[in-house]
């Protein structure tokens, strides 16, 4: 059986970072522009994942309520034990990001209810998530 290797390459589109997955031979690309918006999103609020379609092909990922707390669409290390009001997000197909800050809740059960849909929805909607997001790729 033939293996197909793949690397992860980064390239610049204008000043924000775009990644592409690149697989060796027989070629097929993914490129996670931030300048494009996705096209729709389904979330599940109990399972804490998104998924967000875009012309090129979905994304998805996981949603995190944490006890750590951050700025709008900040990369960083948060408390991965659960429980917290503070919203994160990490793209989990076709490449895995970093943790992205999205917003804080008020409550553990706010976080819990809301996380996943808006992380779906921001990665469909906002160009500076996206770009947090897919520039954190491969870090």
């Amino acid at each position: 059986m033939k293996k197909l290797l793949i690397t992860i390459c980064m390239m610049m589109v204008g000043t924000a970072h775009a990644s592409t997955m690149c697989a060796a031979n027989n070629t097929v690309a993914i490129v996670l522009d931030p300048t494009v918006e996705g096209t729709n999103y389904t979330y599940s609020a109990a399972n804490q994942t998104w998924t967000t379609n875009f012309p090129y092909g979905d994304v998805s990922g996981v949603a995190l309520c944490s006890t750590t707390s951050s700025s709008y669409a900040n990369v960083g290390n948060p408390d991965e034990s659960g429980g917290g009001q503070y919203c994160w997000c990490k793209s989990t197909h076709p490449v895995l990001s970093r943790w992205v800050f999205h917003r804080d809740y008020g409550s553990s059960d706010g976080c819990a209810s809301n996380c996943a849909a808006n992380c779906g929805y921001y990665v469909r909607d906002r160009a500076d998530f996206r770009s947090a997001m897919f520039g954190s790729v491969a870090q």
